[in-house]
């Protein structure tokens, strides 16, 4: 309603103003007439009036309504694919999270078998260095008693050797082959008895 009035003032101000085109300014007579025209006259201007304003509802308002319609739909339809991105990149943002802590057990998981195959492997290889060392060490022994043994023998022929030349020194003979094969081995029997 409050629309109206100022709507209907404005109309009845433009058909006073419109009625005194073409004619003279004010004078004292003619003051009445010009506020209260002549009835075809108002009727006419009224028309004119109200032709004007369909003229200007459907040439300006209309385009104008729908433009702004137009205008407000963009909008808003740029507002809804705008809360749409960021809904996805929301969704996208938790995905990223989501692999990146996947990642990081993924990773944790691969550092703890990296660590335990690691730990095995010195396992084993502490166990083969100390299976190489164990058989080093019999060897070691092996080739220390074969060296013993050998000097035995060297020490056993050289003894022989000396008794020998002791024997045929004391006996003033030459020792026969018979005489010497048991000499020495009299001789070898003692020595392992001592040896026991």
């Amino acid at each position: 309603m409050k629309r109206k009035i100022p709507i209907l003032s404005v109309s009845i101000l433009s058909m006073l103003l419109l009625s005194s085109c073409g004619e003279a300014p004010f004078d004292s007579n003619s003051f009445l007439q010009k506020l209260f025209p002549q009835p075809w006259d108002a009727l006419a201007i009224f028309l004119a009036f109200i032709v004007l304003l369909l003229v200007a509802f459907y040439l300006g308002y209309k385009p104008i309504k729908k433009l702004l319609k137009d205008r407000k739909d963009y909008v808003e339809g740029n507002i809804k694919t705008a809360e749409a991105r960021e809904e996805k990149s929301r969704s996208l943002v938790k995905e990223a999270e989501q692999n990146v802590l996947e990642s990081k057990k993924e990773a944790e998981k691969i550092i703890e078998k990296a660590q335990e195959d690691a730990k095995k492997q010195k396992e084993i290889i502490l166990k083969e260095a100390k299976e190489e060392s164990r058989l080093e060490k019999e060897k070691a022994k092996q080739e220390i008693a074969q060296e013993i043994e050998a000097s035995k023998d060297e020490i056993h022929r050289e003894i022989v050797s000396v008794a020998l030349d002791a024997s045929s020194k004391v006996l003033g003979r030459e020792v026969d082959e018979k005489d010497n094969k048991r000499l020495v081995d009299d001789f070898i029997n003692d020595l392992d008895k001592e040896d026991k």
